[in-house]
Parts: C-alpha cells; sequence; structure tokens
C-alpha cells in the first residue's frame, strides 16, 4: 500500500518515529565520537609521561653512546642498547629505541594485549622525530590492523629517538561494546516514543472521529447531531464550536427551507382550491344555460349575474395572488406624505356602503402623517376593515384609532367580535389560512389573502402588523409605522 494510502494516525506514527530514530542516531554518532577523543586524550596523556619520565631517567643516568651496559668504552660506535626504567616490567606501553638512521636498536614493554613489531618505527630519523614536535600521532602496526598511538623524542645526545606507543585495541574494543549499548538503549528509546507517540496521536485525534462520527450521522440524516463541547482556548474547541455553529445554521436552514416547501404546497393546494370554486360556479351556470335549463329573461339575467360575481371574485383572488407574488420579490413603492385622517375617511366611507349593518366609529389625531404609498396604505386599511366586516356578527361596531407615538404611528381597526385564539392569532397572518374555514363567504371577500397582503404592505414600509385578541371579547389588529429621523 502506497503511504499516501495509510491512515493520518499512521504517517504521523511514522514521521515521529523517523524523527526520534535520526535523533537517536546523531546523538549516538557525537556521543562515540567523544568518548574516542577522550579516550584517546588519556592514552596521549599516558604517553607523555611515560616518555618525559624516559628521559628524565636517562638524563640522570648519564648515558654515553660510546658506553656499553657496564659503562665501559666501547670502540664500535653503537648507541646503549637498552632503556633500564622499562626493562624487565610488562606493560602495554612500549619504547623502541632508534638510532640516527632510524634503525631499531631495542625495544621494551608491549608485552601487554599484542606485542609489537620490532619494524613498526623502523626507519624513522631524527629529522621525522623533530617534525612530530613532541606531539602524539596515531599509525598503523605492520602485519595488523590495529593502530597505535605513539609519540617520538629524541635523545638528550641527539645520536639517536626513542619512541614510546601504546596499542589502541583496548578503546577499539571500549567503544565497540559501548556502541551495542547505545544501539539497545536506542532500541529500547526508539520503541518507547513510539508506544508514547500514538497514545498521544490517538489523544489528540479523538475530536476527528468525533467529527466523522457526527458527520456519518448527518449524511444518514439526523440533523441534531453535534459534536462534543471543548475548551474554547484551543483548536479542537474552536473547531468544534464553528462547526457545531455551522451544523445548527445547516439544521435551521433545512427546517426553513422544508417549512417553505410546505408552505408553498398548502398555497398552491388552496389557490388551486379557491380558483376551483369560482371556475366550477361559471362553469355550472354556463353549462345550465347552455342546455337551456333556465329560460325566461329574468332567470337568464340572474344567471348571467351570478356568472359575472363569480368572475369578480376569481379575478379578484388572481389580483392578490399577483400582489404577494411581487411581493416576494420586491413590492414597488412611492415615497409620500400621506394624510392619514384623509385616508381613514375614505376608507370608512367605503366599508361603510360595502356593509351597511357594521357601525364604524373614527378617532384620528390631527394632522397626522406617514411616509409611504398613500395606494398601498388605504390597501391595508380596506383589507382590515373588511376582515371585521366578515368575522364579526351583522351589528358588531367596529371602531378605527390613529395615533402618532414618540416612535411610531399606529392605526388600528377593532370589533367586538367572537375573537381568535392564540393558536389562530400566531397563524392569521399566513397565507389562505381561515380562523374559521366552514363559514359562508360572500362573493369577492373572505379568500384567506387580505391579512397576508396587509403584512406584505407593512413590511413593505418598514413596519409591521399586530393582533391582540380575547375568545369572546373580539380582536384588534394594529399598523405600525416607524417614525425615521433624517
Amino acid at each position: 500500500m502506497h503511504p499516501s494510502q495509510w491512515s493520518l494516525r499512521n504517517r504521523l506514527t511514522l514521521a515521529i518515529m523517523l524523527v526520534a530514530a535520526l535523533g537517536i542516531g546523531a546523538s549516538d554518532f557525537a556521543a562515540n565520537t567523544e568518548l574516542k577523543s577522550f579516550l584517546v586524550n588519556q592514552v596521549d596523556t599516558q604517553l607523555k609521561g611515560v616518555a618525559i619520565g624516559s628521559i628524565d631517567r636517562l638524563a640522570r643516568a648519564g648515558i654515553d653512546p660510546n658506553s656499553d651496559d657496564s659503562g665501559k668504552k666501547t670502540t664500535n660506535n653503537s648507541p646503549i642498547q637498552t632503556v633500564r626504567p622499562l626493562r624487565g616490567v610488562p606493560t602495554a606501553t612500549a619504547v623502541t629505541l632508534l638510532d640516527a638512521q632510524g634503525r631499531v636498536l631495542g625495544q621494551l614493554g608491549g608485552d601487554i594485549n599484542s606485542p609489537l613489531s620490532p619494524t613498526t618505527f623502523a626507519g624513522m630519523t631524527i629529522a621525522q622525530v623533530n617534525a612530530t614536535n613532541g606531539k602524539p600521532f596515531t599509525i598503523h602496526g605492520q602485519g595488523s590492523d590495529s593502530e597505535m598511538r605513539a609519540i617520538a623524542l629524541a635523545l638528550p645526545t641527539n645520536l639517536g629517538s626513542f619512541i614510546v606507543s601504546v596499542s589502541l585495541d583496548s578503546v577499539d574494543r571500549t567503544l565497540n561494546e559501548l556502541w551495542w549499548l547505545f544501539f539497545l538503549i536506542s532500541l529500547i528509546v526508539l520503541l518507547l516514543i513510539g508506544l508514547a507517540s500514538r497514545y498521544v496521536i490517538n489523544v489528540s485525534l479523538r475530536p476527528l472521529v468525533d467529527v466523522e462520527v457526527t458527520a456519518a450521522a448527518i449524511a444518514e440524516g439526523d440533523l441534531t447531531a453535534r459534536l462534543p463541547e471543548s475548551k474554547g482556548t484551543t483548536e479542537v474547541g474552536r473547531l468544534s464550536r464553528s462547526l457545531n455553529t455551522m451544523l445548527a445554521r445547516i439544521e435551521d436552514s433545512f427546517a426553513v427551507k422544508a417549512a417553505s416547501e410546505s408552505k408553498l404546497r398548502r398555497f398552491v393546494a388552496d389557490a388551486s382550491h379557491e380558483l376551483r370554486t369560482p371556475l366550477t360556479a361559471i362553469r355550472g351556470f354556463a353549462e345550465l344555460h347552455r342546455q337551456g335549463a333556465v329560460s325566461g329573461e329574468e332567470k337568464t339575467k340572474e344567471l348571467i349575474s351570478r356568472i359575472e360575481k363569480e368572475s369578480i371574485r376569481m379575478g379578484s383572488l388572481v389580483e392578490d395572488l399577483l400582489f404577494l407574488a411581487r411581493s416576494d420579490e420586491a413590492l414597488p413603492l412611492t415615497q409620500e406624505p400621506v394624510d392619514i385622517k384623509h385616508l381613514l375617511e375614505e376608507s370608512v366611507a367605503s366599508a361603510r356602503a360595502a356593509g351597511p349593518d357594521h357601525p364604524i366609529a373614527i378617532e384620528c389625531d390631527d394632522e397626522l402623517f406617514v411616509l409611504g404609498d398613500n395606494k398601498r396604505v388605504h390597501q391595508a386599511v380596506a383589507n382590515l376593515l373588511a376582515n371585521a366586516r366578515t368575522h364579526t356578527p351583522s351589528g358588531t361596531p367596529i371602531k378605527v384609532l390613529a395615533h402618532a407615538g414618540e416612535n411610531e404611528v399606529t392605526i388600528s381597526v377593532s370589533d367586538t367580535g367572537p375573537g381568535l385564539s392564540e393558536a389562530d392569532q400566531e397563524r392569521i397572518f399566513e397565507r389562505f389560512f381561515r380562523a374559521d374555514p366552514s363559514r359562508v363567504r360572500s362573493a369577492g371577500e373572505g379568500s384567506g389573502l387580505g391579512l397576508s397582503i396587509v403584512d406584505a404592505i407593512m413590511k413593505a414600509h418598514g413596519g409591521s402588523v399586530s393582533v391582540t385578541s380575547v375568545l369572546g371579547e373580539g380582536a384588534t389588529f394594529t399598523l405600525h409605522f416607524p417614525i425615521t429621523s433624517d
């Protein structure tokens, strides 16, 4: 499987393990290098101590290159062959004596670990010895892969030199043993890091698991699913809060959409029903006339009158539907001062003519104006008066009150009819809603759109319409026009 197809948990764990392995490897290498340097420095200190001690002993002994071991003069000009301070002492440190031309004259020590080959330093002249400046150096043993650390110094007589050396096999063995120890410790530490990182990653990714579960629940249709609340100070907490806010808005949007679709279906069904009723009546009357079922001039006039009334009712309903459709997009209004008192007098006069059985009283402040569309405000008041006449018995008084407050101008239409229940008050401004759907209505009235039109007109003016009612005590519809200061 390609790494890109691995889970995020596995990729994070692998990345942490690789970084940890690189870090541990680098630290092991640095520690091994530093330890080797330390051990070699220790060897160098040992070599310098032995070399200085040997020179001091040779100087105090007054060694003559023309004398033999017993102090007698020799005639072959051969330097001394031995170094007394190391004679017969088994040690890992070796002292090699060379003449001025680099010939090996003798060797002491080096008995421990690996014996030193007599030819290791052969050919090292006085000039080469002086070139080392008395500093330790590393040399490979002849016939062996081992390394030696050595320091070369000239004899006091300057007729030869001696080299103090020691094998680095013990240093190499120590480093090898420590390398395996470092390797074992590194594996254990890497394993612990892997386990700890896996645990931390699992804990850190737990909110993503919650997101996955919540998303799956929403995909299955549960729009109420939410993420567990976390502290807002963390990235996960802020993400959870943002996602929950988004999910709440999505749920609200779906709820609004469902309500809108339900409302649209109900609207279409009610509109179809309202249009079908006058159409059915018109069709029935026309069928009677076609079949000759109605004879005589008077009956024919009555039949035509009924067809005309149903046509008027259907035309009024179509106009109301068109008005509401335009108001959903943007109702065009003219902005002009509207004389409320004059408008109410005209509206009440028309209402009295249409419903003489309902006494209507007016109470209005003098010089009362609002800014708006005179025709639409007149339509809103007329619809409220028509609603009061339609839903109250004959003889029920109606009162129209207009008043200017601090922040708004109000126009209220009150009656003392049967009133509305609280449930009906919440839905009274819905299209085609009827608090009493079984009641018979007169032609041209009672389509269920009048109050919806009032609501649309008030919203277009930046205002609102409200209703207060008590069952058996009547109802009051109020238009609210806000007063805006320029």
